[in-house]
């Protein structure tokens, strides 16, 4: 079997890769949002991987980042907000964007004023946040039950406390870019195998060739 084949077999099967990625995240690359958090939360591991949203009218601080780095270069910085819901309890949220993060510490700003009787309501537009439920890493839940007991904002208290996380640190783009790169690396194979396939052929085909006198 000569190498251009065996890399023609290689590149076929290395294409069950995008094929699975594509099942197991099809939710999270077709569909669109399914529920709000409220939902979600009750059943975290009927919604895995689906979107689910929620209007944020109030946030109380970030309380714990985390950083992701490769080879000394980072790769992913999270931040955790503790979210003040509609309803009167706490639940938390993560972002990696600049602009959410901007919104979000604004949005702690106003809400302290309007606990501190500054002003009578928190003059800010509420925003629709969409992410997936899942569970907080190990550090964030740590840090999060730090900055509920410094507040004093405990169940003991009478609050009532969320701990499913609402992770708005992906996107469906991000998704589709992942797909796409791994997809990308079978064809680009698959390419390159059929090129040698015919070049081993033409060379096989016209080898009489180089024992013709010139």
């Amino acid at each position: 079997m000569t190498s251009g084949k065996r890399l023609l077999i290689v590149s076929c099967i290395t294409f069950v890769i995008p094929i699975m990625l594509i099942v197991f995240m099809r939710d999270s690359l077709f569909k669109g949002v399914v529920a709000t958090y409220e939902e979600a939360a009750l059943n975290r591991y009927e919604y895995a991987e689906k979107w689910v949203s929620y209007e944020v009218i109030a946030c109380l601080g970030c309380y714990a980042e985390e950083t992701e780095t490769t080879d000394f270069i980072e790769t992913k910085h999270d931040y955790y907000y503790l979210i003040w819901m509609a309803d009167g309890s706490i639940m938390p949220l993560s972002v990696s964007k600049k602009a959410d993060r901007e919104y979000l510490d604004a949005l702690t700003e106003a809400t302290w004023d309007y606990c501190d009787d500054k002003t009578k309501m928190i003059e800010m537009a509420p925003r629709t946040f969409v992410g997936m439920v899942t569970s907080q890493p190990t550090e964030a839940r740590k840090y999060y039950d730090e900055a509920l007991a410094y507040m004093e904002t405990t169940e003991e208290e009478g609050w009532t406390i969320r701990y499913e996380l609402l992770d708005c640190t992906g996107s469906r783009t991000k998704n589709i870019i992942l797909v796409g790169i791994v997809t990308l690396v079978p064809v680009l194979a698959l390419a390159y195998s059929i090129f040698r396939i015919r070049k081993e052929n033409y060379q096989k085909k016209h080898e009489e060739d180089y024992y013709l006198p010139k």
